[in-house]
């Protein structure tokens, strides 16, 4: 009968006026629980600002985007409030910004695989005064390659929410670029005799670079053109040819120079034996070359190894367990004068491959070699140099324990807010005694398409990277509701008095429930927020954290 008179029409004006009701109800409902956060929202922004390291006061003219992006004063309180009214948002879903265009492999990774948000957006080298787009309430992981966007925007109103990521840190110079990095690794160091740490092995441990010189700094400078004077130097050059490798702050094999004996001379010519030291202001370092480096069929190895910081309050970092190997394009001699036997940086294999392809060597596809580091020890298995779990006992930690010092050396520098991380690659050489050295320090690595194998791995790093930046900001969305619960019990509407409790909240931990599922392949490495050793998974010991 029902069925029938709403067929005639009959009971439909009574049905509609049902639905809008209950749906004026609903959208009353949804307005009282943004209006509340808003609230409280403007006011976590005053505890906030207080801790920034770089602050501005909003005005139109200060943000100049690059992409040409408007910025709203009170983007950010509408943003985490339609989250806490919306936590599916959050809690099963990522909302993605990647910039430029779909070619690029981690744009078509972040479209297949997320809500990629202003998909159409890409950097202009000048800024714009359209604004022509608008950020999306949605946004929670901003993960563009434009790095400075804390410069376009006041951070905590225009961007940079308490439920958003960012995938840079301001002030991470201090470990990218190659002289910052030598000058906190020395002052590092030179810290363990301050700090009153006597135990050998705590210095061993940190010292993750080779020997390095500042041609900069006039002490550096003089006491690296002292060694061209010794009969030990040229001893050893004769028996295993260059002594010292010359980098810029240049990356992508870029800037590397290695000292044979012509480019000896030139140097020693230009800085007329060291009595223009003081006089040459450019950055270049000069490093010790390892001349025994691990071969692979006669061929010299590197591995990259993702690094991640998630947060930098506290700080916590993730170490990817799968490696990138990297082949030098030409077989390895010590007196080998072509960089591609002492290079392997991707960009040198390419060029390569493109002046040389008749040449079957370059064709090789075991360039890009596609077997993780656990091929590695089954071949140091073979060779009788190692035994089952060399990986896991010895090599992993000797990793781990180098990217926790070289975070530890250089953070002072880094802005301290939970919504500051960034995605480092990080070359190591191992050398044929099976100690291991970082090479160089890469932010916004490339991702390439080189092989169908490769571009498989790097859809599941990125898809792990996605879980990885989402679970903290799911657990920071909990913390934040369980604090609304309190607040409506307790019938308060203002926190200011609770700055305390609210800073602790809002620094950065993985709740419980929200552990990254067992296939993800981030290993946790560090996170300040624990106490002592366990800040650094017991790789640190006690005596050396004075």
């Amino acid at each position: 009968m029902i069925i029938a008179l709403i067929i005639k029409g009959i009971l439909a004006p009574f049905i509609i006026v049902l639905l809008y009701s209950n749906s004026k109800a609903l959208q009353n409902q949804e307005q009282q629980i943004r209006n509340f956060w808003e609230n409280i929202f403007g006011e976590v922004y005053q505890i906030r600002k207080s801790t920034f390291v770089k602050n501005s006061a909003f005005k139109p003219e200060y943000n100049q985007s690059r992409y040409n992006v408007a910025e709203s004063p009170v983007y950010c309180k509408k943003s985490d409030s339609y989250k806490m009214a919306h936590p599916d948002i959050v809690l099963q879903d990522y909302y993605v910004w990647r910039d430029y265009p779909p070619s690029n492999l981690p744009k078509k990774i972040t479209l297949d695989r997320t809500y990629a948000v202003l998909d159409k957006v890409s950097p202009s080298k000048i800024a714009s005064y359209k604004y022509e787009n608008q950020l999306p309430l949605q946004l929670g992981f901003i993960y563009t390659t434009v790095s400075t966007l804390f410069n376009n925007y006041v951070w905590g109103k225009g961007l940079g929410c308490v439920l958003q990521k960012y995938s840079h840190i301001p002030g991470k110079s201090s470990v990218a670029m190659k002289n910052q990095l030598i000058d906190n690794f020395m002052r590092y160091t030179r810290d363990f005799e301050k700090k009153n740490i006597t135990n050998p092995e705590c210095k061993r441990n940190a010292s993750f670079i080779p020997e390095t010189y500042r041609l900069n700094d006039e002490d550096d400078c003089k006491a690296f053109f002292e060694t061209f004077k010794t009969t030990d130097y040229q001893k050893r050059f004769k028996k295993y040819g260059p002594q010292y490798i010359l980098k810029t702050n240049q990356h992508r094999g870029e800037g590397i120079t290695v000292l044979f004996e012509n480019e000896t001379m030139e140097l020693l010519d230009e800085y007329d034996h060291g009595q223009e030291c003081g006089n040459i202001s450019k950055q270049v370092i000069a490093q010790r070359y390892i001349s025994n480096p691990f071969l692979y069929k006669g061929h010299k190895i590197e591995f990259r190894i993702y690094y991640t910081i998630v947060s930098t309050k506290p700080v916590i970092a993730y170490s990817y367990s799968r490696a990138l190997i990297k082949r030098c394009a030409k077989p390895f001699s010590v007196h080998s004068t072509e960089k591609g036997a002492h290079v392997c940086n991707t960009a040198i294999v390419k060029n390569l491959v493109k002046t040389d392809k008749d040449d079957d060597e370059i064709e090789d596809e075991e360039f890009f070699i596609d077997w993780y580091l656990e091929g590695l020890e089954d071949l140091l298995i073979k060779q009788g140099r190692a035994k089952k779990g060399w990986l896991q006992s010895y090599l992993y930690p000797k990793i781990h324990r180098s990217l926790i010092h070289m975070t530890k050396a250089t953070y002072h520098s880094f802005a301290r807010d939970s919504t500051f991380g960034e995605f480092f690659a990080v070359d190591f050489l191992l050398d044929d005694n099976l100690d291991v050295w970082v090479l160089e320090v890469n932010y916004n690595p490339q991702i390439l398409s080189v092989t169908p194998d490769r571009i498989k791995r790097n859809y599941k790093m990125l898809e792990d990277h996605f879980e990885l930046q989402y679970a903290y900001i799911k657990s920071k969305l909990y913390r934040l509701s369980q604090l609304g619960k309190a607040l409506i019990k307790k019938d308060t509407k203002s926190i200011l008095n609770q700055s305390k409790q609210v800073e602790e909240l809002l620094r950065d931990k993985l709740e419980p429930q929200f552990e990254l599922s067992k296939e993800n392949l981030y290993i946790k490495i560090m996170d300040e927020g624990l106490p002592g050793t366990q800040a650094y998974t017991n790789l640190i010991s006690k005596e050396c954290l004075k």
